[in-house]
């Protein structure tokens, strides 16, 4: 199979897997929409504070949306621990710039529906100072494979951060597959670990890490 056909069955796999997932999170929220509520918060103290202990200077997030895990609350609490925050600003159908997190009400809605800062902002190539990643995803397999809404900014993104920075998913615990569950191919940049609702956060391992 050539590589061009290959990526285009990947592409083909994965979008009718997201149309399932998203099936999936629309009705798991809207049934628990007040115990998600307190779990946001208590997962905001959590990773703030797992934040403060790695000794992180920025880290980059993003404004949650629609029925995506709620982030409000995690913004607030890692920049009170006076970490500098960086939120993606989508400029194009390919790229994303990122620009300092102040405040929830400094937050603008998009022209996409995305909150976005509206201070200066810097080219990806800041990514390679970031001291940890906080990413949005439909679904992460206990590999790392990550399975985002379709865009492709993460994927190309994700690769400018050093090797030694933690890539944390935030999902909901049964968007957390089996290995294999999702198409991928080999320089897809995997996550680190995955942050969850019941589960808090965990390690995900990379296959190539097994012994």
């Amino acid at each position: 199979m050539s590589d061009g056909v290959e990526a285009a069955t990947i592409g083909a796999q994965k979008s009718s897997l997201r149309d399932s997932l998203r099936a999936q999170r629309h009705t798991f929220v809207a049934s628990h929409a007040d115990a998600l509520h307190d779990s946001a918060l208590e997962l905001a103290e959590r990773l703030a504070w797992w934040t403060m202990v790695r000794g992180a200077g920025t880290v980059t997030a993003y404004a949650s949306r629609g029925d995506e895990p709620h982030t409000d609350a995690l913004l607030d609490a890692i920049k009170a621990q006076s970490v500098r925050v960086l939120l993606p600003v989508v400029t194009s159908p390919t790229q994303l710039q990122w620009s300092p997190y102040l405040s929830l009400s400094d937050l603008e809605l998009s022209e996409r529906g995305i909150r976005e800062p509206n201070g200066p902002r810097y080219e990806s190539n800041v990514l390679s100072g970031v001291d940890l990643m906080i990413v949005p995803a439909l679904a992460i397999t206990t590999d790392g494979v990550r399975l985002g809404q379709g865009g492709g900014y993460y994927d190309r993104v994700l690769s400018l951060v050093r090797p030694d920075v933690p890539i944390i998913a935030m999902i909901y615990d049964h968007e957390l597959l089996p290995a294999g569950a999702i198409p991928h191919e080999a320089h897809d940049v995997r996550v680190t670990h995955v942050c969850t609702p019941n589960d808090g956060l965990r390690a995900v391992k990379p296959a190539s890490a097994t012994p």
